[in-house]
């Protein structure tokens, strides 16, 4: 499983209020099928989880970095970044979107 810790600073001032987040997460490596053959069924399903929320993360990757491409271009088309794909991307979408 993956591991996440976010700490949200706030800073109040008279004038001028400042928050940050910072976000530092663990991610369980990847897991081969072949590999993983002779695990029990619950190691083999959250295995096949890891997998999906990593598959996840790089698609809103890959999603972003297309958006930021077209926008270079001057392009408007919007490319989807399929934040509710997982829980870790869900976790991650106001970094991304920063």
């Amino acid at each position: 499983s993956h591991a996440v810790c976010q700490l949200r600073i706030k800073f109040h001032r008279k004038r001028n209020d400042r928050q940050g987040l910072l976000t530092l997460i663990d991610c369980a490596g990847s897991e081969r099928r072949h590999d993983s053959m002779y695990h029990s069924s619950k190691r083999q399903k959250e295995s096949a989880e890891i997998n999906a929320s990593l598959w996840a993360l790089k698609e809103c990757v890959r999603a972003r970095a297309l958006n930021d491409l077209h926008a270079e271009e001057g392009g408007k088309t919007s490319v989807h970044v399929p934040y509710r794909s997982s829980n870790l991307t869900r976790i991650l979408r106001e970094s991304f979107e920063r």
